[in-house]
């Protein structure tokens, strides 16, 4: 093999390792965002609905805004 048969040969080596690294990659990511959706989704409707409520007193009654913190 002459020089530039080896250099063509690295080259394409390490391009290919990083397109198997890109690959592997995106699709960790896929992963992960799926099992992130469906755990998102497992949430029970009590636990929504009391998160909800909780939100919706935040709102209308700040911290600030309680008797007794001025």
């Amino acid at each position: 093999m002459n020089s530039i048969e080896t250099q063509t040969a690295s080259n394409w080596a390490n391009g290919s390792l990083w397109l198997i690294v890109v690959f592997i990659g995106a699709f960790v990511l896929v992963g992960a965002m799926a099992w992130a959706r469906s755990r998102n989704r497992a949430i029970p409707p009590e636990q929504e609905r009391r998160t909800e409520q909780a939100t919706r007193d935040l709102y209308q009654n700040p911290k600030g805004d309680e008797p007794g913190d001025r």
